[in-house]
This record gives C-alpha cells, sequence and structure tokens, in this order.
C-alpha cells in the first residue's frame, strides 16, 4: 500500500502527464483537407491566402508545435514566445524568450514583431490563430507611451507581483499601461479572421485575463484601474514619471467588447478546473480515495487559506471514517514576498501547513502544493509536499521553520529535507494544484 507521501506525488505526477499540452490541443484543433475545426467551430483555410500563428505565454511552444502539425504546409508564418524551450523549437515558427516574472528586452521585441507581422497581414484573406497561455502578461509587452523604458517595465512588474494584489487586479493595470493587452493585439489587425485558443491560468470565466487578454478585450474600467491603484498605494510604488503619467488622466481608454464580431472568435481548451477534474479521476481511480474539490477556494490570503484547507479535511475525514480522503483546490493564494530568500506561494503554503501540522500534533496528513507550470516563485521548485512529521525533521537537522518563513526562504528549508518538488518548466500553466490526504 502506498504511503499517503508517494499517493499525493503520484496524484499530481499523473494529472501533469494528463493535462500535457501538445496533446490537448491537437485533441481540440483538427484538419481535414481545408477544414480546420476547434471545437464545434470550422474554418475554411481555402478562404484564406495567409495563416499566422502567434503563440503567447509558459505553454506556448507545445500549444505551436500541435498547431504546426495540425496546418502543415498551409502555414505561412508566425512567432512564439514563451519564458523556456521546452522540448524541440517549432520548425516554421521563431521563438523569442521573454522575461517572467519580470519583462525583459526580449519581452518588448516579441511585442514588437508581432504588431508589425499582424498590421503587415491586415486583410480578409488572412487567418491569424492566437495560441494564449499564462505568463504572457510579463513575456510580452510593449508600453502604452514611450517615455516607459524597460526599467520602468521591470519596476512596475516587481511592485504589482509583491503588492498583495490578485492576478486578476494586476492585469488592470498591465492593461493600461500596455499597447498590446486589453485587445488591444487583435486591433493591429481588425480586418484578419481571428481565432483565439486558450490554455488558462485564471478563473474559468474571465479568459480576458489570460496573459492581459491580448486579443479579447475585457470590461476593465479606468475607475476600477484608479482603485487598484489607490487601495494598493502603487503611486508611491513606481516610478515618479509613471505615477505623474498616471496621475494625469491621460491614459487611452481600452478597446471596448464586440460580442457581434463573429470573425474574432475564442475557445477554452483546458484551464485548473479542468485539471481538477482528472486530478479527482486519479485519486479515486488509483487509489481509492474519497475526493472533495473546493471549488470556492480559489484566491486568499496564505494564512487564512492554509486553516481553511485544514478545516476543510478534517471535516471531510469526519464523514468518512477509516477511508483515505482527499481534498483538492486550485488556483494562487495571495502571499506577499517579505524576504529576499528563495521560495514562492505553494511552498510558503505547505511550511506554514507544516508548522501547524507539528503545533497541533496532527498525524496522517500530507499537503502538496505545485505550480502545473514548473515554477513556484523565485526557486527551481514548483512546490512542496509535508506531513505532521516535517517539522521534526527540520529540527534535527537545525532547519529554522520560522526564520525561512520570515525571510520568504521556504525553498532552503525543504529542499535539504528532500521534499521540494523540482520538475522544471513543464511548458503548461492552468495554475497551482493542492492535494491533501488523510486516513
Amino acid at each position: 500500500m502506498t504511503t499517503l507521501r508517494e499517493t499525493a506525488q503520484q496524484i499530481f505526477a499523473r494529472t501533469l502527464a494528463a493535462i500535457e499540452v501538445e496533446s490537448v490541443v491537437q485533441h481540440h484543433l483538427q484538419r481535414n483537407g481545408e477544414q480546420l475545426s476547434a471545437g464545434k467551430e470550422t474554418i475554411d483555410l481555402a478562404a484564406y491566402r495567409r495563416v499566422l500563428v502567434i503563440a503567447i505565454g509558459k505553454a506556448s511552444v507545445p500549444m505551436a508545435r500541435a498547431a504546426e502539425t495540425v496546418l502543415g504546409a498551409r502555414l505561412s508564418g508566425g512567432l512564439v514566445v514563451t519564458n523556456a524551450l521546452t522540448g524541440a523549437a517549432p520548425q516554421k515558427l521563431p521563438v523569442v524568450l521573454g522575461g517572467h516574472p519580470i519583462p525583459n528586452a526580449g519581452s518588448l521585441a516579441a511585442a514588437t514583431q508581432a504588431l508589425q507581422l499582424l498590421r503587415e497581414n491586415d486583410s480578409a484573406e488572412t487567418l491569424v490563430l492566437f495560441l494564449l497561455s499564462g505568463g504572457g502578461s510579463a513575456l510580452f509587452e510593449k508600453p502604452i507611451a514611450e517615455t516607459i523604458s524597460l526599467d520602468d517595465l521591470q519596476t512596475i512588474n516587481r511592485v504589482l507581483v509583491g503588492c498583495g494584489a490578485v492576478i486578476g487586479e494586476m492585469n488592470v493595470v498591465r492593461r493600461f499601461l500596455s499597447a498590446v493587452k486589453g485587445g488591444r493585439l487583435a486591433a493591429a489587425a481588425p480586418r484578419a479572421r481571428q481565432l483565439t485558443l486558450y490554455i488558462s491560468d485564471v478563473n474559468s470565466d474571465d479568459l480576458t485575463s489570460v496573459s492581459s487578454g491580448p486579443t479579447l478585450p475585457g470590461n476593465a474600467t479606468r475607475t476600477e484601474f484608479d482603485r487598484i491603484v489607490a487601495h494598493y498605494d502603487l503611486l508611491r510604488q513606481f516610478p515618479p514619471h509613471i505615477a505623474a503619467l498616471v496621475s494625469a488622466g491621460d491614459l487611452p481608454e481600452l478597446p471596448q467588447p464586440d460580442e457581434t464580431n463573429h470573425q474574432h472568435t475564442h475557445h477554452l481548451l483546458l484551464d485548473n478546473r479542468k485539471a481538477l477534474l482528472i486530478a479527482r479521476q486519479i485519486a479515486e481511480r488509483d487509489f481509492g480515495c474519497v475526493v472533495e474539490i473546493a471549488d470556492d477556494l480559489v484566491e486568499g490570503q496564505i494564512e487564512t487559506m492554509m486553516f481553511t484547507h485544514l478545516e476543510r479535511l478534517q471535516a471531510l475525514q469526519q464523514t468518512q471514517p477509516g477511508k483515505t480522503v482527499c481534498l483538492l483546490s486550485g488556483g494562487e493564494v495571495i502571499c506577499p514576498v517579505r524576504g529576499n530568500g528563495q521560495g514562492g506561494r505553494n511552498q510558503e503554503f505547505v511550511l506554514r501547513t507544516a508548522i501547524h501540522l507539528h503545533q497541533q500534533n496532527w498525524q496522517n496528513i500530507v499537503v502538496l502544493s505545485a505550480g502545473t507550470d514548473g515554477i513556484d516563485g523565485h526557486s527551481p521548485a514548483d512546490g512542496a509536499l509535508a506531513d505532521g512529521d516535517t517539522l521534526r525533521r527540520a529540527l534535527a537537522q537545525n532547519i529554522s521553520a520560522e526564520a525561512c518563513l520570515q525571510n520568504s526562504d521556504s525553498y532552503n528549508f525543504f529542499l535539504p529535507l528532500g521534499d521540494a518538488l523540482i520538475t522544471g518548466p513543464t511548458g503548461n500553466n492552468v495554475r497551482d494544484i493542492r492535494i491533501l490526504l488523510a486516513r
């Protein structure tokens, strides 16, 4: 019989294998002669002289490889923007490495190239296949004003990542300061037929936030932007000339959604909810677990989320005596950075849980939290796992949980214990998965 630790690791590993991006895209995007199908939509390729692919995000490389395979000789060109080359590069599509979580010169070059490509091919005889996944907000960027430099963008992104805002709030700010977000990229080729496919790292009902919505305008308003800026005191943290630009009220409005435009369509292929359903199937079928998916535990302050998860797990355990129970959730906990250590929200969530399990002397409980992209904050790990014995093992090695917690250094807590999960970049990004087991 597998241990709870082994079970948690296997559930996560098998879920990652089942949501492998290239296979998911090829399942949804298929071609029969000149007929290209995406979900329930069919496009006649014979109507287009040029077929372009622009892939942006952490899953862009495998998405682009799949599209290249499906389109074959009908593919005219395009661009792939990613943070890491996972597997073989597409044969006909150049790859640009942007920065994540902070934009770099590659991020700016990629956005400039994409805008030029779209403007040069703005025609009813052009089909543009956009492949979007999480991470594109930093990987792909061009500022709305020439006065905003790369250094400014990097400062703005550091401020946003560390201020405590959830991803939706960060993306509202990013859209107003960008020339490619909030539908502005698609606006560079309004006459072209556009099809966008998503591997989503946001809440299921908000595709406008995937990579900050370069092809899909959202409903963000200047009032909402101003509220977020004020709530997190961003003007004080932004460079002075950026703060002055925002305060002047001269930022252009974002494009507005146009539900009557059937030439620009959008399809969700994979998101966190679908990944959790797969994880539940694996936990039930392969390990005999009684599983509950906590749909409401998506985003929240890390300490509160930790306590709530353990309360739910214990409640589930009480209703299923003698059985292995599994609580699944996904999303991203809010974890402000306090120190200069190595770590991320997943590892800190697990560290806080390990401390609490030790304080309560709770045994037969295992917690795993990890990013499906293979990256957790500023560390080589994608997450960690812990149980009621973790703190005892750490103390035996003179590792201070509290010191690591205060310095945002959870990675260097788990690494010497062998409990840091290290997969490397996966080429996927459907947010985090949390797996709690009890027996």
